[in-house]
């Protein structure tokens, strides 16, 4: 396994009081799968990554948690205790690429710095050389000329494409993809996330997948975590939970999903489009019981007041949700 995450719990001062951003998040991800995480905008997804990579903000503090990352367990309640990874056994791709390269810098000195940092025993006119391969590799054209260039120089696409060349040469054994397309149009999207499986296919690595979008993790993932006010709601693989949702907020996640063949969705041919009504809860007070009974269209008395565990769907362990309908008569 490249890595198992447990009981991460996450909050931030705020001047208005605490907000708890994570609760007792766990995820596994096996060598050369991808796992999408899913959710809502404030969800917690991003809070995951960058507690992960040690990158979380000055004001939040990882209240519980332990990773283990290739056989090696780190406490991440301990700052920076997942640093010696950074660039070697974990690399990340931001939504914003201009959030991982410096813009004062060349894209080969950038690159360089990467191998340098994996392997500085090797010499500079080798550096060059995989640095080129890398950028030839993730198909950005003419290798020479973009190491030479600022990343002000380079469009959001290929700039995205330089920060894979970058996870490529530090081979990590995790990748976290944060919104990698977000900011980038349909026909670049599929490109870059075709060199994500690329990437992971050539280094045989584990990769998280953040996205809002639930069209990608049906189309790339293994698996899948849906995520709601910091708390995991379900997980399996991208089959059975599309299939079969076991949690109303997984189903109400992929009702809203817009179709491609209207003709078979009478209300998206009437441009009708489903939502979930209500809003998140307070991340600052948890509501008694089920954290999605507010906005729940099957709840009952007990979702008020009991916290659900883990409950396997149809009888499969290896599919789980947060929900008391499924061990209620």
């Amino acid at each position: 396994m490249a890595i198992s995450l447990r009981n991460l719990s996450v909050d931030y001062s705020l001047p208005i009081g605490t907000a708890h951003a994570l609760r007792d998040v766990s995820l596994d991800i096996q060598k050369g799968e991808m796992l999408g995480l899913v959710g809502e905008s404030g969800s917690g997804k991003s809070t995951v990554a960058f507690a992960l990579m040690g990158l979380l903000a000055n004001n939040a503090r990882v209240t519980s948690g332990t990773a283990t990352i290739e056989g090696r367990r780190f406490d991440l309640t301990r700052p920076n205790a997942t640093a010696p990874l950074r660039g070697r056994g974990m690399a990340m791709i931001f939504q914003d690429p201009m959030l991982s390269l410096n813009p004062v810098f060349t894209i080969g000195t950038q690159l360089i710095e990467v191998l340098r940092r994996r392997s500085p025993a090797s010499d500079r006119k080798t550096r060059m050389a995989q640095a080129e391969d890398a950028l030839a590799k993730v198909k950005l054209g003419n290798p020479k000329q973009r190491m030479e260039q600022y990343p002000h120089e380079l469009s959001g696409g290929m700039r995205q494409r330089v920060v894979i060349a970058m996870a490529l040469l530090s081979e990590p054994a995790l990748l976290i993809a944060d919104e990698p397309t977000t900011a980038l149009d349909v026909t670049v999207e599929a490109q870059i996330m075709r060199e994500i499986i690329g990437l992971r296919d050539r280094i045989g690595c584990a990769v998280l997948l953040i996205t809002h979008s639930l069209g990608l993790v049906t189309e790339h993932c293994d698996r899948i975590a849906v995520l709601y006010a910091g708390e995991r709601l379900e997980s399996g693989s991208v089959r059975d939970v599309q299939r079969q949702p076991g949690h109303p907020y997984t189903r109400m996640l992929f009702d809203c999903e817009v179709p491609i063949d209207r003709e078979r969705h009478a209300d998206a041919a009437q441009n009708r489009f489903t939502v979930i009504a209500g809003e998140l809860p307070d991340p600052r007070r948890r509501p008694p019981g089920c954290i999605f009974n507010g906005r729940c269209d099957v709840s009952f008395e007990d979702c008020a007041k009991v916290v659900p565990g883990d409950y396997p769907v149809a009888g499969n362990a290896a599919h789980a949700a947060r929900c008391l309908r499924l061990v209620t008569p």
